[in-house]
């Protein structure tokens, strides 16, 4: 550990343990509490209400696996989480002996103790269990210290309806069978972009009914739904996001891809102060927008407007489209994860407990709570619209990039997502990245850094790659 990361973990210890180390006496921890049966209690501390019906169940079931243990999920605010739950185990009232956090937090609980390597992670954290991304958001220098839970990131969505209708047209049109069935299915499976070429092309040519607003929109000041433009081409972090002498967000290619991602608001014009998530996929749902991009929480509103007869239209979604057939993407992805508490007295049951919800969340977790569990396997329900989308989120998330969970890098995506909505506006890019590129190292470094500039680098013009073709 270097100097600078011991003063650094010094101060979150101070911070997150201050009453420890000014000789508060610890009291008996709740999970010490054993209701007269001679059981262990454990405390599991999440913070998203939605959980709530499947950690009950979940907290049952394991009741009745173990035998020696009960768990007790508590609901807990989650402004100051991880300040709230060193704070509790310092003094010892009633503190988790685990906890729920997305996996960037997992550098700022493994300094302060919050954290504990998992027992035999070879058991379960395998690549048979969980996809690269999953298993590197919980590694930290190379030691699992979570176990992935459930996953956010991002896919495209289309109107599925719009897309049969334009085969059917298209095929009327040229006095061809309308096809039906695995055919149309097909058909309608080749019209969803696998580039951005393909999906300017479709705009070009579709002959969009008096409902549709836009072909496609997207919120471009979120860097949840930006990130993947520029995913393949810069790397803070490394894939772990752990290791600080990974910096490489200056580069030729990330240039290109930034330039592409510019040219795109000459096609598709979006203020981002005018538009959020929100009313991007309230228009996608009432069929002003052929193809959208967003988080899982979209399937389930598409699910419940199809239910409800809130909307005429049937929906899909696919894994995100490549910038050009030699220029990839990959999406920007957290992972929740379930901690084991360094403070706990019962490290190994919480982390018995814990291997035991990340196995079951692929049972119910979307179901009951609408998450996205991050291990293989997941049961999505019995709905195939649902199991269709999820799982192309599941292959999004699986190539997809974790945030980073170095301290230094707390406010990097704040910068970096004013960047990308300044790139959107008409900010040179060259000038905007090398500047984010130079605060971000100086940050880590705490030495100011210059970086040489790039004088050129290779270009994609959209507009001739459509004339060409």
């Amino acid at each position: 550990m270097s100097g600078k990361k011991r003063l650094i973990a010094a101060a979150i210890v101070l911070i997150l343990a201050g009453g420890l180390i000014f000789g508060v006496k610890r009291i008996q921890n709740a999970s010490e509490e054993n209701g007269g049966d001679g059981r262990t209690t454990l405390v599991l501390w999440y913070t998203d209400p939605a959980l709530t019906d499947f950690l009950s169940r979940e907290a049952v079931a394991y009741g009745k696996h173990a035998g020696n243990a009960r768990v007790r999920p508590v609901l807990v605010s989650g402004v100051g989480f991880l300040e709230a739950v060193g704070e509790a185990s310092a003094i010892g009232e009633d503190f988790p002996d685990l906890y729920i956090t997305t996996h960037d937090n997992l550098e700022k609980a493994a300094l302060a103790g919050l954290a504990v390597d998992v027992e035999k992670p070879g058991d379960v954290l395998r690549g048979d269990n969980y996809p690269a991304a999953a298993l590197n958001a919980v590694s930290w220098h190379g030691r699992p210290i979570a176990y992935p839970f459930y996953g956010e990131t991002t896919a495209l969505l289309y109107n599925r309806t719009y897309l049969e209708n334009e085969v059917r047209t298209a095929a009327e049109m040229d006095a061809r069978p309308v096809p039906e069935g695995e055919e149309l299915e097909a058909a309608v499976q080749e019209l969803i972009p696998e580039t951005l070429e393909d999906l300017l092309a479709f705009a070009g040519n579709y002959n969009a009914p008096d409902e549709v607003e836009a072909v496609f929109q997207f919120h471009a000041g979120d860097l949840f739904t930006d990130y993947f433009f520029a995913g393949d081409a810069i790397s803070v972090g490394g894939e772990a996001g752990d290791d600080s002498g990974v910096v490489d967000i200056y580069n030729e290619k990330a240039l290109t891809c930034m330039d592409i991602f510019q040219q795109m608001s000459q096609f598709f014009a979006m203020d981002p102060d005018a538009v959020n998530e929100e009313t991007i996929l309230t228009d996608f749902l009432e069929g002003r927008i052929v193809f959208t991009i967003s988080t899982t929480d979209a399937v389930r509103r598409i699910a419940e407007a199809e239910e409800g007869g809130d909307s005429p239209f049937e929906f899909g979604a696919a894994p995100l489209f490549r910038l050009t057939d030699d220029l990839d993407t990959r999406a920007l992805s957290v992972t929740n994860c379930l901690v084991v508490n360094g403070f706990s007295e019962h490290v190994t049951e919480a982390g018995h407990f814990a291997k035991f919800l990340s196995e079951s969340g692929t049972d119910g977790l979307y179901r009951e709570a609408g998450k996205m569990t991050a291990r293989y396997r997941a049961d999505f329900g019995t709905d195939p619209a649902v199991q269709e989308m999820m799982q192309a989120y599941q292959r999004v998330y699986e190539n997809s990039v974790p945030m980073p969970k170095m301290l230094e890098t707390s406010n990097y995506w704040i910068r970096l997502e004013i960047a990308f909505a300044d790139i959107w506006r008409g900010e040179e890019v060259n000038a905007t990245m090398k500047r984010v590129a130079e605060q971000l190292m100086t940050q880590i470094s705490g030495t100011e850094t210059q970086l040489a500039p790039i004088a050129d680098f290779p270009r994609v013009e959209l507009s001739e790659e459509l004339s060409e073709e």
